[in-house]
């Protein structure tokens, strides 16, 4: 049986899980003081919004927004 290889919304939830932790990790980094620390949580917190935003486009695309929605 052929292995099925991941989807685009499966890569987009994986990338939006690393981009929550890297921001809880650098949050925590910033309270203990480390300099890299708000860069890091920054970084975290675009990358989780940007595959948000592309996990509501896909979900929009999927299920039929590409259509039309005029009657």
């Amino acid at each position: 049986m052929a292995k099925q290889l991941w989807g685009h919304r499966e890569r987009l939830l994986a990338l939006g899980g690393f981009g929550v932790l890297l921001a809880v990790g650098g949050a925590v980094a910033t309270v203990a003081g480390a300099p890299a620390g708000p860069g890091v949580a920054v970084t975290g917190v675009v990358l989780g919004c940007w595959e948000a935003c592309g996990l509501w486009l896909w979900s929009a695309w999927t299920r039929g927004a590409r259509k039309g929605t005029r009657r």
